[in-house]
C-alpha cells in the first residue's frame, strides 16, 4: 500500500520574540555572502578605497540572485524614501553607518553620478559569475523569515530544508521524494500491521513538517492499495490532520499512472488519448505535396510524441502485450505521415524506410540501458536489489502475473547472453574547477603529418627520442577490436602480456585498459623510471583533462600514477604513430590481434549501452532478412538511414515506389474493389510490372535508362536514378502514385 502527498510551505505569522526553527533568509544570505566576499576581497577593497563613503556594492550571482558583497549593519525599515517613484530617491550608507539621503535634485544627480562610476569600475573589473543590477527600492518589505514567493532562492532552500525528510520514516516504511512529490509504502500480509506502520509514518512526517514550517495538502494526498486478492478485503484507514485519506483505484506519480492491479492500462489509455491530439501537429505539416521534409517531420515526431512514449516505459513496459499494442497505431500513423507512405504500406517497411524500430524494440533497449545504469551507480536505491524468492515462485506458478522490471531485464539478459556482464561502477570524484586534473604526455611527432611523412622519418625521430630518454624503461601498449573480440597487449623489456576482454568493450576502452594494466604490472616491482608508449592519441588526451564525463578507467590510471609517484616511481607517457615500423609498437599490435587468454574485467556502462543497441539492431536485421516477400526488402537489404529528397512531393513518390504501395496499385484494398489489371499484359498492376516488366514502356525505358533490362534496385536504390521522375511523367504514372 502506498500514499502520495504534496507539501506546501506553511505561511503563518510568528512571534518576533521566539526563535524560529525554519531557515532565516538573512543568515543564509550572510553565509553565502561571506564566501563571495572572501573570493572578491581585492576587487571590492579597491573600490572601497576609491570611494570611502560607500560601504555596500551589489552583484547578481548566478545561483543566488541579488546578493551584497559587503554587508552593512541592520537597516531600519524606512531607510529608503519611496514617496516619489518617478524620481526614485536613493540613499547610501557612510562608513560610520549613518544614512544619507538626497533632498534636492542636485544631490540626487550627484549621488547617481557617483553610483554610475562605481558600476562602471565594477564592470571593467569583470567580476566572475555575475553582472551588476539595480538596487531594490523597497527594502522595508523584505521577509523576516523565509523568502518571497518566486524568489530564485526558493527551490534551492526548499530542497536543502527537506533533505532529511525521509529519515523520519520507520524502518518498515519505504519512501521516495522528488521535490514536493512524496511517496511512502509498506508491504505485508496483515492489513492491521500495514495501517499501524503507515499511520506512524504519517504522524512522524506531520510532526516534522509542523516543526519545520511545512504543511501537507489533504486534498492532494491519496492512498492506493496494491493487492492480488480477488475477494472482498478491507481498505486501509489512515488519518492526516484528523481527516481520512481517500483510497483511490489509480494514482499518478511523476507522470506515470499506477492502478491497484498494476496492469498500467489506465496509463496507456491516457497516454494514447494525449498522443492522438499531439499527432495533429504532424497532420498539419506533412502534406504530401508541400509539407515539411522527412527529416524535419521525424525530428518533430521524436520530440513531441516519441519522447512521451519513451518516458516511463521501463515501468509500464511490464503491462501485457495486448495493452502495450494500443500505442502501436500512434507509432505507425506517425511514420506514415513522416515518410509519406500509402495507408496500406506494411509496418515492417515503415520501420526500415524511416530507420525507426518498433516500440517493443525501443522498450527493450531502454529497459536494458536503465538496468545497466543501476548497476553502474553504487548509490542507487536498487544497486544491490535482489528479487525475493516468493515473487520468483509466484511468477513461475502464474505466468499471467505482471512481471517486475528486474524480471523483464533478467529475461532479456538471458536471451542476449549477457548475464555475466559486469559494469564498472561510476564513483564520485571531487574535481575542483580551479585546478586541472590529469596527466601530461610527450608527443615528439606532433609537427609531422602522418599522411605525408615516410616511415623512415618516424623511425629516426623515435631513435632520437630514445637517446634523450635512455634512462627510462620503455613499455609499449596497444588495443585491438574485431567483430568477434576485443583485446589488448603490453610489451615489456623482458616479457609480454596479451588478453581478451569482453567483446562489448570499445577500442578506446581496450587502449585505456592496456595502459592501466601496464601501470599495474610495474607497481609490483622496485621503483624505477618507466615510459609507456601508446599509439592511441585519444586515450592519452583523455588523461590530460579529467571531468565527470571522463572514462572511469582514466581515474584509476590517475590514482595509480599518484600512488606510484609517492613510492619513488617516475612514469611518463608518450604517443607514437602506428604502423610505421617501430618495433615495440608492431609487436604489441600483433600480440593484441592474436590474444587468446581471457581477462574477466568490467565494462564501462557507455560501452554496454552501445553493445546492447548493436545486438538488438542485429536481431532486427536478421528478422528483416527473412522478409523475402516484402517489396522493400529487394531494394533495401540493410537497415540504414538513407537520405531524403529535399522536395516533399518527389520524396513521397520515391518512398511509395520503394515500398511498392501506391494510390493506383493499392487503392482497391481500401475501396473493396478488384485489383487493376494491365490492358497490354493482362496481369495485375504492380510497381515492379510498371517500372520493369511491362513491354509497352520499353521505348521510354531505353530513352531514360539506356537499357530495357534493369532492376528496381538500379533505379530506386539509395541514390535514385536521375531520370526516374522523367520516366514516370512520360508513361503517365507520375500523377497516379
Amino acid at each position: 500500500m502506498a500514499t502520495k502527498s504534496r507539501r506546501s510551505p506553511q505561511s503563518s505569522e510568528r512571534d518576533p520574540g521566539t526563535v524560529s526553527s525554519a531557515y532565516n533568509q538573512k543568515q543564509i544570505l550572510g553565509n553565502i555572502t561571506d564566501v563571495i566576499r572572501f573570493l572578491e576581497t581585492k576587487q571590492v577593497m579597491k573600490i572601497v578605497e576609491t570611494y570611502p563613503d560607500v560601504t555596500e556594492v551589489w552583484t547578481n550571482a548566478s545561483i543566488t540572485g541579488a546578493l551584497p558583497l559587503c554587508l552593512i549593519p541592520q537597516r531600519p525599515a524606512n531607510v529608503w524614501d519611496t514617496a516619489d517613484d518617478t524620481i526614485g530617491t536613493e540613499m547610501y550608507h557612510l562608513s560610520n553607518g549613518s544614512p544619507r539621503t538626497a533632498n534636492t535634485w542636485e544631490e540626487l544627480l550627484s549621488m547617481r553620478s557617483k553610483k554610475q562610476k562605481i558600476c562602471k569600475q565594477l564592470h571593467e573589473s569583470s567580476l566572475p559569475r555575475g553582472k551588476l543590477v539595480q538596487k531594490p527600492k523597497k527594502v522595508g518589505n523584505l521577509e523576516k523569515e523565509g523568502v518571497p514567493q518566486g524568489s530564485v532562492l526558493s527551490v534551492t532552500l526548499f530542497a536543502l530544508k527537506i533533505n532529511d525528510f525521509l529519515k523520519q520514516l520507520p524502518p518498515s516504511v519505504k519512501g521516495f521524494l522528488y521535490v514536493d512529490d512524496l511517496y511512502i509504502s509498506c508491504t505485508g500480509d496483515n492489513m492491521h500491521f500495514i495501517e499501524r506502520q503507515l499511520q506512524l509514518a504519517v504522524n512522524k512526517i506531520r510532526q516534522w513538517s509542523t516543526f519545520n514550517g511545512f504543511t501537507f495538502s489533504t486534498d492532494k494526498t491519496s492512498c492506493i492499495h496494491f493487492c492480488r486478492q480477488r475477494r472482498l478485503h478491507p481498505e486501509p484507514e489512515i488519518l492526516l490532520e484528523g481527516q481520512l485519506i481517500n483510497v483511490v483505484n489509480e494514482i499518478k506519480f511523476l507522470g506515470v499512472t499506477f492502478d491497484k492491479k498494476l496492469t498500467f492500462k489506465p496509463h496507456v489509455m491516457k497516454l494514447r488519448k494525449k498522443l492522438d491530439k499531439t499527432l495533429n501537429i504532424l497532420k498539419v505539416i506533412s502534406n504530401t505535396s508541400w509539407g515539411a521534409s522527412r527529416t524535419s517531420l521525424l525530428r518533430v515526431y521524436r520530440a513531441s510524441i516519441l519522447s512521451k512514449i519513451d518516458y516511463g516505459c521501463v515501468i509500464y513496459g511490464s503491462a501485457r502485450q495486448s495493452v502495450l499494442k494500443r500505442l502501436d497505431p500512434i507509432h505507425h500513423s506517425a511514420l506514415r505521415l513522416c515518410s509519406g507512405a500509402f495507408r496500406t504500406s506494411p509496418v515492417e517497411s515503415l520501420y526500415v524506410e524511416c530507420c525507426e524500430p518498433s516500440l517493443d524494440h525501443r522498450r527493450r533497449i531502454l529497459t536494458l540501458h536503465y538496468y545497466f545504469k543501476i548497476l553502474s551507480l553504487p548509490g542507487h536505491p536498487f544497486f544491490n536489489y535482489k528479487e525475493s524468492q516468493f515473487i520468483l515462485r509466484l511468477q513461475r506458478a502464474r505466468p499471467s502475473v505482471i512481471p517486475s522490471f528486474f524480471t523483464r531485464a533478467s529475461e532479456l539478459l538471458r536471451t542476449l547472453n549477457l548475464e555475466d556482464l559486469q559494469v564498472i561502477p561510476i564513483l564520485k570524484h571531487h574535481l575542483t574547477p580551479w585546478k586541472s586534473h590529469g596527466l601530461r604526455f610527450l608527443n615528439p611527432f606532433k609537427t609531422f603529418d602522418k599522411a605525408n611523412t615516410a616511415p623512415e622519418v618516424y623511425q629516426q625521430l623515435f631513435a632520437d627520442h630514445r637517446d634523450v630518454y635512455h634512462n627510462f624503461i620503455p613499455i609499449f601498449t596497444d588495443g585491438s577490436k574485431s567483430s568477434l573480440s576485443t583485446s589488448f597487449a603490453c610489451v615489456f623489456s623482458n616479457s609480454t602480456l596479451s588478453f581478451q576482454i569482453h567483446s562489448s568493450s570499445s577500442i578506446f576502452t581496450a587502449e585505456i585498459t592496456a595502459i592501466l594494466h601496464a601501470s599495474s604490472e610495474i607497481s609490483s616491482g622496485p621503483p624505477d623510471n618507466f615510459i609507456i608508449y601508446s599509439d592511441s592519441l585519444s586515450a592519452l588526451e583523455s588523461m590530460t583533462s579529467l571531468n565527470r564525463f571522463s572514462h572511469p578507467l582514466t581515474f584509476n590510471i590517475l590514482e595509480l600514477h599518484d600512488r606510484l609517484t609517492t613510492k619513488g616511481f617516475a612514469i611518463l607517457f608518450c604517443w607514437i604513430p602506428s604502423h610505421v615500423g617501430i618495433s615495440g609498437n608492431e609487436l604489441a599490435d600483433n600480440l593484441a590481434r592474436s590474444a587468446t587468454n581471457s581477462l574477466n574485467s568490467p565494462v564501462p556502462v557507455n560501452d554496454v549501452k552501445r553493445y546492447v543497441k548493436s545486438i538488438l539492431h542485429s536481431k532486427w536485421q536478421a528478422q528483416w532478412d527473412l522478409k523475402n516477400t516484402n517489396k522493400l526488402q529487394s531494394i533495401k537489404r540493410l537497415i540504414d538511414c538513407w537520405p531524403s529528397l529535399p522536395i516533399r512531393k518527389l520524396d513521397t513518390i520515391l518512398t511509395r515506389l520503394r515500398i511498392g504501395h501506391t494510390r493506383f496499385t493499392h487503392r482497391h484494398l481500401l475501396l473493396g474493389e478488384p485489383a487493376p489489371l494491365c490492358t497490354a499484359c493482362q496481369c495485375q498492376m504492380t510497381v515492379l510490372h510498371i517500372l520493369i516488366e511491362c513491354q509497352q514502356f520499353n521505348h521510354q525505358r531505353i530513352r531514360c535508362f539506356h537499357s530495357s533490362s534493369i532492376t528496381l534496385k538500379d533505379i530506386l536504390h539509395k541514390d535514385p536514378h536521375p531520370q526516374l521522375f522523367t520516366f514516370l511523367r512520360m508513361i503517365g504514372f507520375y500523377s497516379l502514385i
